[in-house]
């Protein structure tokens, strides 16, 4: 084909945008060739051609897939916002809020590039899809492509290819995905062209040379199906064609073949009839009166493609004497099927102008498109004429960009430790903070399609079992728990000896030794110092509960302090957090002997219930308490609840590992405000030769929730490296 043989101009355009929308607004159309007239005035393209001909260029492609007015409008100023120094809100004051998200969404796309790395193409072709939340988006950037690639031969020849790579590698596939094959399939000859120019050319003339004795073959074929068919009463169109150019290079390059001679099946006719049932029934005379090749029979109608295609395909054998019984491919479908063949999703708003046919594909023949519905019925009703359009073909991935431009595949509501663990896992396990198309976010931010992610790391910064609550890939919560059970077994042995010791203290009890002799019965049987050891590593990894080991080596006497009337509890909630006094009701009275259950620990701002015990009055129980519906039946509970006048708080202090920045500490005060808790006292500390600042402050809180939640938020603040209790 000619390409240029005539320029698009804007009188053609209207004109034929008008075939099917008659009522057109010329005037707005107009407008917005003025505006990117003028916009571009001045700039040329490679080719010497004003930079205004190629939006009308594009106008035109799109045209052929009948597209609503708004993306006619937008396709002429879809360059308008890129270095021309004109805002979006210049536009919308021109051409309504309509035109916005399209003109945004091609901006959007214009970031996505192939950097050809195999191993990114597929990531890239959802990205480019998950992005464009407007079909409309994806068809007017196909056009764009298509004639950048029709005028490439004017660029130099490196750019050249990198261009006509990526066609082939996103724009095509993607054309193809949408079933509109008519891009597509030059999308694919172009980039060919380019790519492989000795091959083209080669292709080209062979088939130059035959393309006569072709015509002449299928117009013989067609003549002999047609009057078959008209004798068995089925009116039929009936089309030929020839394979397209990068299509019968591949088949040589499959078949291992040289020339296009030793292919059999480059020629296709396509029938086209009313209604479904005359497919088969044309099907049915076809077979009856020619030989059809085995296993060459595949049947679309049934089992349509995922792009919404539909058809029957068949070969036969002696349909034309010129052939010398050489295999010919048949296709029959019905009209509606033919316009989704050619124009794949855009055929939908094209049915209504096609004699009344239904406009909707069936979900399960099209999963790739949602709800899209006819845009000249819509017109009416904008709203939901654009929210029909809105495309969510992932709605449970995302896709995010290195700052290099890899893209990687995330599930929905992944955060930027998902994104670190995916890129490698030391990256998660250095990771600090993060960053968001430039900006810092907390490390449980919410990542959506498109941004930009980098990732802050430190020497010094390790992971957090907090992350655990929020990360959404498996592979992250594997590697994160890997490191919790492979760190250095002394410091794991140490950190188990101080949640021990700890414990030990808040009952009064000597603390562990160098031959850790308290734990030698443990479980009531002696065990040796190796062990111990293991029994102390376990804690420290958290496998065991150090409260568990705790009522295994001490007395049940002394885990159980007794109080009376009033429940003194000043044993550690958790580590660094006291209880004041608090008061207990037992059945509504004052006055009974109880005492606080080590085993669930319960505060003032717990439900509770009482356990009576034999000689020591009733044990204070959470209701949920887990050894208490393990271990005892309901004869014996008691109804419990705390004083109303107890007015408990638990004094804690905080010490917050972090990175300086301006804005740190009032995004730490902003956690105890959001909760409403008071600041008490804040220290900061300056280590020596170090970039890492300390600050402990002292709070006060009513429960561990409470506590937890602190800690949660403090964790997930840009640059805080660790939050711990101290004493």
């Amino acid at each position: 084909k000619n390409f240029m043989s005539k320029k698009a101009n804007i009188s053609d355009i209207i004109k034929g945008a008008k075939k099917y929308l008659p009522n057109i607004n010329e005037e707005r159309v107009k407008r917005a060739y003025e505006f990117a007239k003028k916009a571009h005035a001045g700039v040329k393209r490679a080719s010497g051609d004003s930079y205004i001909q190629h939006p009308l260029e594009v106008t035109k492609i799109l045209l052929d897939l009948k597209p609503d007015e708004d993306s006619i409008v937008a396709s002429l100023l879809h360059d308008v916002l890129e270095d021309t120094g004109i805002t979006a809100e210049d536009l919308r004051k021109q051409f309504n809020d309509n035109v916005i998200p399209l003109l945004k969404g091609m901006e959007k796309l214009g970031t996505v590039y192939y950097r050809g790395r195999e191993r990114q193409v597929e990531n890239l072709r959802k990205m480019f899809l998950a992005m464009s939340h407007d079909i409309r988006v994806i068809l007017i950037k196909l056009a764009d492509r298509l004639h950048n690639m029709r005028t490439l031969g004017y660029i130099p020849e490196i750019k050249r290819k990198r261009i006509a790579e990526e066609t082939l590698t996103i724009y095509s596939p993607i054309a193809a995905r949408l079933g509109i094959y008519r891009i597509k399939n030059e999308l694919d000859d172009l980039a060919f062209k380019h790519l492989f120019p000795d091959d083209y050319k080669r292709i080209y003339d062979e088939l130059h040379e035959t393309t006569g004795k072709q015509k002449n073959i299928i117009n013989k074929s067609k003549a002999i199906l047609l009057k078959t068919l008209k004798e068995n009463g089925i009116k039929a169109e009936i089309e030929g064609r020839i394979k397209h150019l990068y299509s019968i290079h591949k088949k040589l390059k499959r078949k291992n073949k040289n020339y296009i001679s030793e292919l059999y099946d480059i020629l296709a006719l396509r029938i086209v009839v009313e209604d479904e049932s005359q497919c088969y029934q044309t099907l049915g005379i076809i077979h009856k009166n020619w030989t059809p090749l085995a296993r060459r029979f595949k049947d679309y109608i049934a089992n349509a493609k995922d792009n919404g295609y539909q058809s029957l395909h068949t070969t036969l054998i002696g349909l034309c004497s010129k052939l010398h019984n050489q295999p010919i491919e048949v296709q029959i479908r019905t009209h509606d099927m033919n316009l989704v063949a050619k124009y794949g999703v855009a055929a939908h708003w094209q049915y209504k102008e096609k004699g009344g046919y239904s406009i909707a594909i069936p979900e399960e023949k099209l999963k790739w498109i949602q709800n899209l519905v006819n845009v000249h019925e819509n017109l009416k009703n904008n709203a939901e004429f654009i929210e029909s359009l809105n495309v969510d073909i992932f709605h449970d991935r995302i896709f995010v960009l290195t700052p290099k431009g890899d893209v990687l595949d995330l599930p929905k509501d992944a955060t930027p430790i998902d994104f670190a663990y995916g890129i490698h896992t030391d990256l998660g396990h250095k990771c600090k903070g993060a960053k968001v198309n430039g900006k810092i976010v907390p490390l449980d931010d919410k990542l959506k399609n498109g941004e930009v992610i980098e990732i802050l790391t430190s020497n010094i910064a390790q992971p957090n079992r907090y992350w655990l609550s929020f990360v959404m890939t498996a592979h992250a919560k594997n590697r994160i728990k890997q490191w919790f059970n492979s760190q250095d077994r002394d410091q794991l042995i140490k950190m188990g000896k101080d949640l021990v010791n700890k414990h030990l203290k808040r009952f009064n009890q000597p603390l562990l030794d160098p031959d850790l002799s308290v734990l030698k019965k443990y479980s009531e049987k002696r065990i040796s110092v190796r062990e111990r050891e293991e029994l102390l590593e376990n804690i420290g990894n958290g496998s065991v509960d150090v409260m568990s080991v705790i009522k295994k080596i001490l007395p049940e006497s002394t885990t159980m302090k007794e109080t009376s009337k009033k429940v003194l509890a000043h044993e550690v909630l958790t580590e660094g957090v006291k209880l004041e006094d608090a008061e207990v009701l037992i059945t509504g009275e004052k006055g009974y002997k109880t005492q606080i259950a080590t085993c669930c620990m319960p505060t003032p701002n717990d439900e509770i219930v009482g356990y009576v015990t034999r000689g020591r009055g009733v044990t204070i129980h959470k209701k949920n308490c887990k050894v208490l519906i393990r271990g005892h039946g309901d004869a014996r509970l008691i109804r419990a609840s705390w004083s109303t006048k107890t007015e408990s708080k638990y004094e804690v202090k905080l010490s917050l590992k972090r990175q300086s920045r301006i804005g740190m500490l009032r995004d730490m005060a902003d956690v105890f405000a959001t909760l409403q808790l008071p600041i008490l006292d804040i220290q900061n500390i300056r280590h020596k030769d170090s970039d890492i600042g300390e600050t402990i402050i002292t709070s006060s809180l009513d429960n561990i929730e409470t506590l937890n939640k602190v800690i949660h938020k403090l964790e997930s603040i840009p640059g805080i490296f660790s939050v711990k209790e101290i004493d």
